[in-house]
């Protein structure tokens, strides 16, 4: 088994889970997922709400996928206004799995 700083790393002030290229090509090979980074990568921070109702998910299946993208550090969420934000350097990382 894995230990700890093995399976997580640092993104600024997170710990959030290293990502490797098996789970990049997880998230790469997910339609939701990559449909939320999508929206965000174009449109900036945005509300759960707005991102929700402009991918047409529900509220259950986009938590879920916000929450996986958090703990990969591919997106972060501000404190005030409430709003999720790509992480610039971690999602190049993931994009440069895309064509291997």
């Amino acid at each position: 088994m894995k230990n700890n700083k093995e399976m997580h790393e640092h993104s600024g002030d997170n710990i959030v889970e290293k990502l490797t290229g098996k789970r990049a090509e997880e998230i790469l090979n997910d339609e939701v997922k990559m449909s939320v980074l999508d929206f965000l990568n174009k449109s900036g921070p945005s509300s759960l709400g707005n991102i929700l109702q402009a991918l047409k998910i529900s509220q259950t299946a986009g938590t879920k996928h916000i929450l996986e993208l958090k703990l990969l550090g591919l997106i972060d969420k501000s404190e005030d206004p409430p709003n999720y934000n790509i992480d610039p350097k971690r999602f190049k990382i993931l994009m440069s799995y895309q064509n291997k």
